[in-house]
């Protein structure tokens, strides 16, 4: 999606939203674009969700990127959050990333990652996972999206980071990091 820029005000790029209720669903790379507000406001990067709904549905993806979030004074910034759901096996071959969230004095929130399997196994284990940081230089609050992974039978992921939260004055907390296989093997 494109890019969404305000000197003051709000700041949205648009969301991507991808369902299959009969079938499967393979994508090859997904991308939001940048909210950035250079003065006061609310700058949020849009939001990636795709799910295969129908019986043993797969979903195969390779990246999924999702803008950065940036206000350049007083507001709040948050970056997309990345969901993909999927009733038999979930795939990624690459990336999944959500973007930076940044401001001066307000809330700075990056997105989080959630990648479930209701009968199946997820299969990630050539695919680096990452959130973004979350940075206020001011006062505020700076939170950094948590990584979900969920599976019927098998978790097989290596690379998963969520992203360094930092505030100058206020609360900063980083994103935590769960791994769930109800039947299988993580």
């Amino acid at each position: 999606t494109g890019v969404a820029s305000a000197a003051e005000g709000d700041a949205t790029s648009g969301a991507i939203d991808v369902v299959a209720t009969i079938g499967n669903v393979t994508l090859t790379t997904v991308t939001t674009g940048d909210a950035t507000v250079a003065g006061n406001g609310t700058a949020t990067s849009g939001s990636i969700d795709v799910s295969a709904n129908g019986a043993n549905g797969t979903l195969t993806l390779a990246d999924a990127l999702t803008g950065a979030a940036s206000v350049g004074a007083t507001g709040s910034a948050t970056s997309g959050a990345i969901t993909l759901l999927a009733d038999g096996d979930v795939t990624v071959n690459a990336s999944l990333e959500t973007g930076t969230a940044d401001t001066v004095d307000g809330d700075a929130t990056s997105g989080l990652v959630s990648v479930t399997s209701s009968n199946g196994s997820v299969a990630m284990s050539a695919a680096t996972v990452m959130t973004g940081d979350a940075t206020v230089t001011g006062n505020g609050t700076a939170t950094s999206g948590a990584i979900t992974l969920t599976a019927e039978r098998n978790v097989d992921s290596d690379a998963l980071s969520t992203g360094v939260a930092s505030a100058a004055e206020g609360d900063a907390t980083s994103g935590a990091i769960d791994v769930v296989a109800t039947i299988g093997n993580v």
